[in-house]
């Protein structure tokens, strides 16, 4: 069972370092990855749509309606990191997002949505991935080599084949293909 203590210890056996109990045993390296790691965390879940964080969820309007220009207003889900869809396939909303609030003129909002989830429910590639960037904000602090943070820095972030592109393209192939052929401008080019 894949855990965030886990996934620090594996960036820390890589560079060297001595693993963690918990982020609060009281060790150096339990202090540096409780300060890192949930903005790393955070940083990877909003880098991509990632498969295993997908979540769905039809959100009832709030009580109190916007103050102008929209019907409703609806409360993001607690786990909510990314939007990646508002309304059915084919059938989008227009929507605004504002302080963590959906505002609309639908009275009823159907999202889909990354979500916070445990690193339990995570797909390997996206632990690959999480471990990858531990190793990178560790890299410093652990062997104290500027050239060796700065070389993970430019192979985990690499466009095209950096590890996070990488890891993207391989979620990415787990989707069919999107459908273009009713695009307009697809149409309008044929004409």
């Amino acid at each position: 069972m894949t855990t965030d203590i886990n996934i620090c210890n594996a960036a820390l056996l890589e560079l060297g370092g001595t693993p963690i109990n918990s982020f609060r045993d009281g060790t150096v390296w339990a202090t540096v990855c409780a300060g890192i790691y949930p903005g790393a965390k955070s940083e990877i879940m909003r880098a991509h749509f990632w498969n295993s964080l997908m979540a769905r969820a039809v959100l009832a309007p709030l009580a109190a309606s916007p103050a102008h220009s929209w019907a409703y207003q609806f409360a993001a889900p607690g786990d909510w990191v990314r939007t990646y869809q508002v309304g059915y396939d084919g059938e989008p909303i227009e929507y605004q997002f504002e302080a963590r609030r959906f505002l609309a003129h639908a009275n009823v909002l159907p999202i889909v949505y990354v979500a916070d989830k445990p690193e339990d429910q995570w797909d390997a590639g996206l632990v690959a991935v999480m471990t990858a960037r531990m190793r990178l904000a560790l890299a410093y602090p652990v062997t104290k080599s500027a050239s060796l943070r700065d070389s993970m820095k430019e192979e985990f972030y690499r466009r095209g084949s950096g590890v996070l592109a990488m890891a993207r393209a391989q979620d990415g192939q787990e989707n069919p293909p999107e459908d273009w052929s009713d695009s307009p401008l697809l149409q309008a080019r044929a004409a």
